[in-house]
């Protein structure tokens, strides 16, 4: 929350120093000084909101969609050899497991506060892009 103030303000001041005041013009009072920057943190906290919503909805598509790979990678997996089904359901499990650690991450994302938020993006992400990574060594494993 300081931080955005500090922003809203900082915003609101160098725009007074630049723009001074004409002729005609209200002068700058602190209730003015004041309204601006409420307007401005307002819309820097909507513009995080939008960020975190994009960013969940995108991290929860990436979710949905290793899920429908690991299963068809299951579906090979049942037609392998009895030694080789044996690594690959090891790899498997291995791959829901980073998925349920990366599902966990968003779904504390989801309450996170704007402050933490930025903080636990990179954490999504970081589990999503090595549930990736395990994902691509299985799909090679497979071939």
């Amino acid at each position: 929350m300081k931080y955005r103030q500090i922003i809203g303000f900082s915003a609101v001041l160098c725009g007074l120093l630049s723009a001074g005041v004409e002729a005609g013009e209200q002068p700058v009072t602190p209730g003015t000084i004041a309204k601006e920057a409420r307007e401005t943190i307002e819309a820097t906290a909507q513009y995080t909101t939008q960020q975190k919503e994009a960013f969940q909805r995108k991290a929860q598509k990436e979710l949905e969609t290793i899920q429908k790979q690991m299963a068809a990678m299951q579906a090979k997996a049942d037609k392998a050899s009895a030694s080789a089904r044996a690594e690959l359901q090891k790899s498997i499990r291995e791959l829901e497991a980073k998925k349920e650690i990366a599902r966990k991450q968003l779904d504390g994302l989801k309450s996170a506060s704007d402050a933490k938020w930025s903080e636990m993006k990179a954490g999504v992400h970081d589990a999503i892009e090595e549930m990736n990574q395990s994902y691509q060594r299985l799909r090679a494993a497979l071939r």
